[in-house]
């Protein structure tokens, strides 16, 4: 319990007499300075108050309360002298307080740890119920902490447990002042200043006592939070577990995004292919995929043998100045090898006019016109039409989003338990092709007739009625075609198709599904 306020006024009490052969107490006949306050002493010290202990406080409605006295020294005791400097010779004693067990209130200076302990142990004999003490000085400041050395005795502390009262330390000036006023309240009833206005308006018995109380005002202070920091103390735990698991998932998810963005950039995902996010090439791109002059001769069989020649089933040369002798041999072999035998245009079904017709090569080998490529793949997908390899450019990587994130973390989850996930790339589409390419010409050698124009309309017919996986192919327009060329992409898993707090969760929460 901590001591808030000291309030100190002037109290007449009656003389203890006998009636009947009995003893009649003394009473509290009047309170003078709540009556007449120009004729009684009274001081309310506010704050500025330091506890030092709080052993034995006990008090139902916060107020301690008693006379005002200062304990006796033991005879011969050491600091009886040095005290005296402080402590006025007619001060009131409790041979001065009415023979009524009255409580009482201790009011002693702080000397020395010799001294202070006398009147510690002086007290612990009276009943009391609180000491004050007070620097002997004339500073009107709060005295130090209790933690403070000036209050230390040398017993670490012990005094403070050992007392069955409660200690208070006052300013000094205010210590002063109290201890004058109890040298003047402490004789009888002539003896106290305004002695003749009291007595005047009162008409007490000359055996009467007019002393000082005092009142000490003080304050529970509870060991458990209030109801309300509890719920603070919750409500904070709540948001920093929130906040911290929001801030960890928004840190995994930018690795995850950036660990995807890498593997995107370097070609090891195909987002378009996987379904996950629909894209375009960029023009600039485009335009640098070379363009050819479709050349192909048809294969004339021998006189003496009737079979085929092994030669080449066509040839391609750029539409440039560059001389055809000066091409790469290289080139000249993966061309072959890779567009053995593409008569027409996947994308709108026309044929190609040997040494007439200018086609665009892709990274993969498919051949179109450059009117459909350079639309299907700047508009509608960055898949090849035929082989589904991605055309973006190398180290190329859209924006990446955390439903991408998990979409191609549910992918690789399918693809490690055994699911069919289709993925594709350019090296595959390469190897695919290759293998169409050989299996299609050993199928025109096998033509009963020679004829070149059989065996070109025979492939025409093979590309238009292959069935396309998933649903049937469909007859229109180059731009209905084109839309059913590319790769579905199903937009309703990704965020947007979220209702709005799903939305704001995936916004906190980025980790959740």
């Amino acid at each position: 319990m901590s001591l808030q306020t000291v309030r100190n006024v002037v109290l007449l009490f009656s003389n203890p007499s006998w009636s009947g052969g009995h003893s009649v107490p003394s009473t509290i006949l009047r309170n003078i300075t709540a009556l007449s306050s120009q004729i009684a002493y009274s001081e309310d010290l506010l704050g500025n108050i330091t506890t030092l202990s709080t052993t034995s406080v006990s008090t139902a409605n916060g107020v301690v309360q008693g006379l005002l006295y200062v304990p006796d020294l033991p005879i011969n005791d050491s600091c009886e002298e040095l005290a005296a400097t402080y402590i006025p010779p007619n001060v009131t004693r409790q041979i001065n307080l009415p023979t009524t067990n009255y409580n009482l209130i201790a009011l002693a200076p702080w000397i020395n740890a010799s001294c202070t302990q006398s009147f510690l142990a002086s007290a612990r004999l009276d009943p009391l119920r609180a000491m004050l003490v007070y620097r002997p000085d004339d500073d009107s400041s709060q005295p130090p902490d209790v933690d403070d050395e000036a209050w230390d005795l040398g017993d670490l502390g012990a005094w403070k447990i050992s007392n069955r009262y409660p200690v208070y330390a006052i300013p000094g000036a205010s210590g002063n002042e109290m201890m004058r006023q109890l040298s003047l309240y402490s004789g009888d009833l002539s003896e106290v200043p305004f002695s003749d206005q009291i007595i005047t308006a009162y008409s007490p018995n000359p055996a009467d006592y007019v002393r000082v109380w005092t009142e000490l005002t003080v304050v529970t202070i509870s060991k458990t939070l209030p109801l309300w920091a509890f719920i603070l103390i919750i409500l904070g735990v709540i948001v920093a577990v929130i906040g911290g698991t929001s801030l960890l998932m928004h840190f995994v998810q930018s690795r995850r995004r950036a660990a995807l963005r890498r593997r995107v950039m370097r070609g090891e995902v195909n987002l378009e292919g996987l379904g996950i996010k629909r894209l375009t090439v960029p023009t600039k791109h485009i335009k640098t995929f070379p363009l050819f002059t479709y050349n192909y001769d048809p294969p004339v069989p021998s006189p003496t043998t009737g079979n085929f020649p092994q030669g080449k089933g066509r040839r391609s040369s750029e539409v440039s100045c560059t001389p055809v002798s000066l091409r790469n041999d290289a080139r000249n072999e993966k061309i072959d090898s890779a567009m053995d035998y593409q008569p027409a245009c996947l994308i709108c079904l026309e044929d190609f006019e040997s040494k007439r017709t200018i086609i665009r090569e892709l990274p993969c080998g498919h051949i179109y016109h450059p009117e459909c490529i350079d639309e299907f793949l700047g508009q509608l997908s960055s898949l090849c039409p035929s082989c589904k390899s991605s055309m973006l450019p190398p180290g190329y990587c859209p924006k990446i989003t955390n439903s991408m994130v998990r979409r191609e973390f549910g992918t690789r989850r399918l693809r490690s338990r055994g699911g069919a996930v289709i993925h594709v790339d350019v090296e595959r589409g390469r190897q695919g092709l290759s293998s169409w390419s050989s299996n299609m010409k050993k199928h025109i050698w096998r033509v009963s007739s020679p004829k070149p124009d059989d065996a070109v309309d025979l492939q025409v017919v093979s590309l238009q009625e292959q069935p396309r996986a998933g649903r049937p192919s469909t007859v229109g327009t180059t731009r209905d075609r084109m839309q059913d060329l590319i790769v579905p992409v199903d937009e309703t898993n990704s965020d947007d198709g979220r209702p709005p707090w799903k939305r704001t969760a995936l916004k906190v929460f980025p980790g959740f599904r």
